[in-house]
């Protein structure tokens, strides 16, 4: 049954580390959860199928796996949070070591470096390196806060892209048989390894391998992301390690930036960064928490990322229902105006076009839906970025691609078990949204369709004004 959704901007939960058990599992299919995002380690493979296993299979949500995440360091056996100030000094030293607070990490000395600018959590503690003696670094508080148990520690001086782990197609692919529907990949990799890496996946899985979506992290991959983006289905921004990394205050208008290219390309954009991280330990989000939710709402993002603290806190639930308030309240309100100069996505092709027009057709008569038929999720790709706010329906063939288009915004769909050249399919279609969804008999609704010679990864060339009967 496909429900009508009021909102449009996807909620992605993300789980890890001691996060990943079955009970949370259970427990996220009671959420308003879209897509699930897993963050994978070579030793949290067992976890990870445990989670997937424990997940309702008539009724789960799709699964993100990010093969992108890379931890330099992690406090370690701190008790409780710790305050510090300006100016002050601390010693620090791997786990067992002399110094009263301890770093975990997987190579102490390529960690450090003289003069470093070291970040604790999402940057609310800067410190910086002022000594380093063997087993002990001192470092001095640059920016005074709270330092808290388990917090990530980022050095963006010591932080070697070639170093960071990563997975082969191979070592993946039992975590993919498990049930996963997207890889988050790093975007440090070449084109010409994320070509290989695309090849090796299709390869493995013909008809129904997993969307890649690449990781946006660094001034350099932001310089490269037009070589690329047409590589992959999508991208994930990560403005955390942006910010820690580049002049954070670029960083609102790259996302922007990021964000309307994908709209034009009819890729897939989701929005991460430490939302709603507060929420770990406090019941009430930050007011910049919120308006950080409701910024990437008015961008033009797919879907928003629940920090991973927050699915390690007491207040996970209540994060995934703020999250769904605050976006109804920005998708509903119609006095709220984007803060830039958004553009609608060039019209260039006749792919291009017939989205379009279909679109401006929709909104000029009032149309209840627009419904498009497609196999590989290309059409409703292209409906979907031009931000419309009329519900779209997808109609594919095939469960896995309904499953991918749970993460693109204001997309719901249905399957049907049939063979997409029939040229009836239309009246089918009907049949299904009158049996099947929110809508009634007498209903216009805009039907976007695929000809015989147009199935495949190329989109529709039709679309017709219809009533549903």
């Amino acid at each position: 049954m496909i429900e009508q959704h009021a909102r449009q901007t996807k909620v992605v939960k993300s789980f890890e580390g001691a996060a990943l058990t079955v009970a949370e599992a259970n427990a996220v299919g009671k959420e308003e959860v879209d897509v699930i995002r897993l963050v994978y380690k070579p030793d949290a493979v067992a976890a990870i199928k445990s989670f997937i296993g424990g997940l309702d299979k008539n009724d789960a949500a799709p699964v993100m796996l990010d093969i992108s995440s890379w931890t330099q360091g992690l406090v370690h056996g701190l008790k409780a949070p710790r305050e510090v100030a300006f100016g002050e000094k601390l010693e620090v030293s791997a786990p067992g070591g002399p110094a009263p607070l301890h770093i975990a990490c997987e190579a102490w000395n390529k960690l450090w470096a003289a003069n470093a600018t070291v970040f604790f959590g999402s940057g609310q503690v800067a410190l910086k390196v002022s000594r380093m003696s063997g087993d002990k670094v001192e470092l001095e508080v640059t920016q005074g806060g709270t330092i808290f148990p388990e917090a990530e520690v980022f050095i963006p001086e010591t932080r070697k892209d070639p170093e960071r782990p990563t997975a082969t197609v191979a070592e993946l692919k039992g975590l993919i048989d498990a049930g996963v529907d997207y890889l988050i990949v790093p975007g440090q990799w070449t084109p010409a390894k994320l070509s290989q890496f695309r090849e090796q996946l299709h390869a493995a899985y013909p008809d129904v391998a997993p969307w890649i979506l690449v990781k946006v992290d660094s001034e350099s991959v932001v310089g490269r992301l037009e070589d690329v983006i047409n590589e992959v289905e999508g991208v994930l921004i990560s403005r955390r390690e942006l910010a820690l990394s580049t002049n954070p205050a670029t960083v609102p208008m790259v996302t922007k930036e990021i964000t309307q290219l994908c709209n034009d390309r009819a890729k897939v954009c989701v929005t991460a960064s430490e939302m709603l991280a507060s929420m770990r330990r406090n019941v009430t989000p930050t007011r910049a928490e919120v308006s950080d939710i409701a910024n990437a709402v008015l961008d033009g993002t797919d879907a928003v990322v629940l920090s991973e603290e927050v699915a390690n806190g007491k207040y996970g639930h209540q994060a995934v229902a703020t999250t769904h308030r605050i976006i109804l309240d920005i998708e509903e309100s119609r006095k709220v105006k984007p803060n830039w100069i958004k553009t609608v996505p060039a019209v260039t092709t006749e792919m291009d076009a017939v989205a379009f027009h279909a679109y401006k057709t929709a909104e000029r008569i009032k149309a209840k839906a627009i419904v498009c038929v497609t196999k590989a999720g290309n059409t409703a790709l292209k409906l979907a970025s031009f931000r419309a706010p009329i519900p779209i329906i997808a109609v594919t063939f095939s469960k896995t691609i309904q499953r991918r288009l749970a993460v693109v915004r204001g997309v719901e769909s249905l399957t049907l078990d049939i063979d997409p050249n029939l040229d009836d399919v239309l009246p089918l279609v009907n049949d299904h949204l009158l049996r099947g969804s929110w809508l009634k008999p007498g209903d216009p609704i805009v039907f976007v369709s695929i000809t015989v010679s147009s199935v495949g990864r190329e989109s529709s060339n039709l679309f017709t004004v219809q009533k549903l009967s």
